[in-house]
């Protein structure tokens, strides 16, 4: 038997209290379900995470050059001076740990955030302008007769990592401005545009929607 008193001690007065005016045992449970509702998100964002950086990463590889974070670390060609210092810390945190610097050791240490900015329209020119780029990455998307643009993916991209970031730091995601159906299905329909393979494996082992079910 959880101890009450115990637990909104642990929680605080004031984070409990962002959860509304009810009673405690209603906030409490909706501060449950938050948790359980974060860690349904969980599958999703991390295929995500790594469908994308693997995605971008082999188009690079096959349309601009191998090894290319090397390279970068070598010559700055490619990313913005935001990007290439996340990337020099990556460097240095890998060699800190004193191993040797490689680009898979790279590609695995930068963050979904890193992979998202690649997303948006600062790297039109170098990489979403290349013949073949866009294809390679989203190859599900539907374009309807026009050019296919960054645009909208840079838009769901950044809400999408706004919700992690939301999750990671535990904070609230019940009560956005969206729902969390409505976040969720931004992910599925991001994940669809990225692999039909990860899009069938996410649908195999989410329990997203059995987690919904249990709203208080």
């Amino acid at each position: 038997m959880i101890n009450q008193d115990e637990l909104l001690e642990i929680i605080t007065p004031v984070r409990i209290s962002a959860y509304g005016k009810e009673s405690i045992d209603i906030l409490i449970e909706r501060y449950i379900y938050n948790l359980k509702l974060s860690e349904a998100f969980y599958p999703a964002l991390s295929l995500l995470e790594i469908t994308l950086r693997n995605k971008i990463c082999n188009a690079i590889e096959k349309l601009i050059c191998k090894d290319w974070l090397i390279n970068e670390l070598k010559i700055q060609n490619i990313l913005e001076n935001k990007e290439y210092q996340k990337l020099l810390d990556s460097a240095n945190k890998i060699k800190k740990a004193g191993k040797t610097i490689t680009n898979d050791r790279l590609v695995s240490e930068m963050t979904l955030g890193f992979w998202i900015h690649l997303c948006t329209k600062s790297y039109k020119p170098k990489l979403w302008d290349k013949k073949g780029f866009f294809e390679l990455v989203f190859p599900n998307y539907t374009n309807n007769g026009q050019l296919r643009k960054i645009a909208p993916i840079q838009n769901n991209l950044l809400a999408i990592l706004r919700l992690r970031n939301r999750i990671f730091h535990h904070e609230i995601i019940i009560n956005g401005k969206q729902t969390p159906q409505e976040q969720y299905q931004i992910i599925a329909d991001m994940l669809h545009l990225l692999s039909n393979e990860a899009e069938l494996l996410l649908q195999k082992i989410s329990r997203f929607n059995d987690i919904i079910k249990q709203k208080p």
